[in-house]
Parts: structure tokens; sequence; C-alpha cells
């Protein structure tokens, strides 16, 4: 409904949402400007499509039934900027509905990332719409409401046999002295290289990588991190038994309390640039 989305109130605010096995996270901004990373979708679990005669289930997805729904109930119509870290479904496929039903000022791709079927049917929509795709590098930053939107991964010159997982977007977020690491499905490799590249890694919030599986959060990374939370975006019941205990209990002796948002549904993160709050919606 008209003015119906909340009014600016200087803070930062990251809600981390439950979208099952993947991942989405929606940055409102002091200034009121919105911001969502990925938006969920379903998982491709290799299914030959014409075994089943290209069957599609008469239901709702991700990006409509949950990251949708959470937009409107925020009151909102429009999204500044939407980013897409990489082309895997789980984060890719939500970016399409919530684009069909909202809005969008400008979007954001890797300079690296693969190309997909739904990746071209994104960029489709956006064209359609007048919505430029710019790709992101490695040292390129933005500043939106005071808040500082560094880049930090994939580089200029990031070699094109990286597997997608190591092509996604890291983003840093800085409002006064807080600040938020963004790291989407990065693996062991790409871990490797941010740490190599010398860009400052520590934050106060961590987006664990890859939903906490095995093959990341890897001892360096999580010393370089250091942060006081880190969330996970995983499914209740994870068909991959993500997060992985040890990389649990890797960030947990670094000193950070780990919240999953399967079990403790959407987990919400706000600063005033000094002040630090955490919510979770299931307590």
């Amino acid at each position: 409904t008209p003015y119906a989305a909340p009014q600016p109130d200087g803070k930062l605010r990251v809600d981390f949402l439950d979208v099952g096995q993947g991942d989405a996270a929606l940055i409102t901004f002091p200034n009121g400007e919105t911001m969502l990373i990925d938006a969920g979708g379903q998982v491709d679990y290799g299914t030959d499509a014409e075994s089943v005669e290209d069957f599609e289930p008469d239901r709702a997805r991700i990006g409509e039934m949950v990251v949708s729904e959470f937009l409107w109930q925020r009151g909102l119509s429009h999204i500044d900027h939407i980013v897409a870290s990489h082309a895997d479904s789980d984060h890719l496929q939500g970016l399409i509905d919530v684009t069909q039903h909202f809005s969008v000022g400008r979007a954001y791709f890797a300079a690296a990332q693969g190309e997909t079927e739904e990746s071209q049917m994104l960029y489709a929509i956006l064209a359609e719409r007048g919505v430029a795709a710019e790709r992101l590098t490695a040292g390129e930053a933005m500043t939106v409401g005071g808040v500082r939107v560094d880049v930090l991964y994939p580089a200029a010159n990031a070699s094109p046999n990286l597997a997608e997982n190591d092509r996604s977007l890291v983003l840093m977020l800085t409002f006064g002295e807080r600040r938020v690491l963004s790291t989407r499905d990065l693996a062991a490799e790409a871990e490797r290289l941010l740490i190599e590249s010398g860009v400052q890694l520590e934050a106060d919030v961590v987006k664990v990588p890859h939903h906490g599986s095995r093959t990341s959060s890897t001892a360096a990374f999580v010393r370089a991190v250091r942060p006081r939370v880190a969330v996970i975006p995983v499914g209740r019941r994870s068909r991959f038994r993500h997060p992985d205990p040890q990389v649990v209990e890797r960030w947990q002796a670094a000193g950070a309390e780990t919240l999953t948002t399967g079990s403790r549904g959407t987990v919400t993160f706000e600063t005033d640039g000094q002040e630090i709050e955490v919510s979770v919606f299931l307590k």
C-alpha cells in the first residue's frame, strides 16, 4: 500500500532470510535504500528433465512464496539494488521472481560469473525493464546511505577455470566502525585467493561461505575474519548435511556466535555504526 515502506532510521540493517537450502539477504541502508543479495531458489539435483517430460510442479517458488512475501510484508514495491552473487540456482533463481514482482533500480553481477539458462532469463527481464546488468570486480566500491560497499572478489583477471562457487561475488559493508562480510558460496581455493590478495577481511558479522560446507571456512579464512556473529543460511534438514560440525566448531572456536537460518529463521543484524543488535525470528 502507498507509504507502507518503513521510514529511514539511520541504521544499517541486514536480514539473512530463511530460504532453506539457498541464500538471500536484504540490506536496508540508513537512508532507506535497499539491496537484495540473491533470493534463494530450488537446488538443481541433476534430475533429467526429459525423464519427467519437463514436468513443472504447480506451486510457487522460493523467490515468490518466501522472498517476495518478506519484501511485501516490509511494505516494499521497489528494490534499489539487486545482486546475483553467482549463477547457482539456489542463489539466482529467486531473483527472477523478484524482478517480476518488484521494480528494480540497478542490478549487479560478478565479472567472473558463469552463464546458465536462468541467468539469461534474468538478463532478459532486466533488459525488458530497462535495468542495466552491471559487472563488478575486486577493487570497485560504492557508497549508499553512508555505508561503503567494497567489492573484494573476484578479480578482473580471475581464472576462467574457477568452479562456479569460486566465482562468487564477495562484498564488505562498512558503516562507522562495523563491518559485514558477504561471502556467498566461496570454497577453499577462493578463500586462499582472498587472503593472498591482502584485503581486510576482519568483520563483525559474516555470512558463512557455502552454507557451512566442509569445502569452505578453512582455518586460515576463519582466523582472518574473526567475527562476532557467523550466520549460516541452510535448510533445517539439509540433504548435503550442512553445516559441517567441524566448520561450526571452527567459527565458534574463533569466538563467533553461530546462527543457522534453518533453526532460527530469519537472522537480523542492525547497527548505528557503533552498537550492534542481532535478533532471530525463532528464539
